[in-house]
């Protein structure tokens, strides 16, 4: 699996399809996967241990939402935490971890 992570807006999804055109699949916008199980009342670091991370040609792609200001509202700031939980947890476990900003990836794992 390769984890690939930045800001929003980055390039990453660009990125993915250009770097890895033969991926098998490309789960995008996982912090927004994150929000509607929360939402239904889930537990996001539960739930990203039943995806099969060991698939050949997987990518998940997901925007860091940690930095800047704490939200007001504490939904989103339990939201926050769980989606830097959750990619903690994919980063551990992935073969390679890419951060894209403007367009550029730069590889942080290996």
């Amino acid at each position: 699996m390769i984890f690939i992570v930045g800001g929003a807006f980055q390039g990453k999804t660009d990125y993915a399809k250009s770097c890895f055109p033969d991926a098998h699949r490309i789960i995008n916008q996982y912090h927004e996967t994150i929000r509607l199980q929360m939402q239904q009342g889930l537990e996001p670091l539960e739930e990203v241990k039943k995806l099969p991370l060991s698939e050949e040609g997987l990518i998940i792609i997901c925007d860091e939402v940690g930095s800047g200001l704490v939200p007001v509202d504490a939904f989103e700031r339990a939201w926050r935490e769980q989606v830097g939980r959750v990619g903690g947890y994919l980063a551990e476990r992935a073969e390679k971890v890419i951060r894209v900003v403007c367009g550029i990836g730069r590889s942080i794992k290996p």
